[in-house]
């Protein structure tokens, strides 16, 4: 009696602890899982978050370029899906437009002894007194008719 007693005890032991052991190794699988899934979660976010940011961006780069209207049309065109094969051309008809071709002698080696914003702030200065002098002689061409 006291031997099936014996044998009893320790079967129970290893059952114990085989379902204990069981249920560690099931709880380790899960959390790994678990970690696994939120660690997915995270980088996702991440990248959306990322995209957004460089969703804003190109938004900024965009209106920087363009015409905000033009740039507006473009941006809603491009999140449409397409409805042809090729890209809608953006051309609008302006009356009285000159185009201005000009060759800045000593341009590279300008742009190497000043910086970025010194370079900017000429060009604008310089494409600035292009405008005043068409103004100026448009303003003489039709004082002379």
């Amino acid at each position: 009696m006291l031997w099936c007693l014996c044998l009893q005890l320790v079967a129970n032991t290893v059952l114990f602890t085989s379902v204990n052991l069981s249920g560690l190794f099931v709880r380790i699988l899960t959390e790994r899982a678990q970690r696994k899934a939120f660690l997915q979660a995270r980088n996702c976010i991440e990248e959306r978050l990322r995209m957004e940011d460089e969703n804003e961006k190109q938004e900024r780069l965009l209106m920087s370029l363009l015409p905000r209207n033009v740039a507006m049309e473009m941006k809603e065109d491009f999140l449409k899906p397409p409805e042809r094969i090729f890209h809608k051309i953006y051309i609008q008809r302006h009356d009285n437009v000159s185009i201005l071709f000009a060759d800045i002698v000593g341009f590279t080696s300008l742009a190497s002894q000043c910086t970025a914003q010194e370079l900017v702030k000429l060009l604008n200065e310089l494409f600035g007194k292009f405008d005043e002098l068409a103004t100026v002689s448009l303003l003489s061409f039709l004082f002379s008719l």
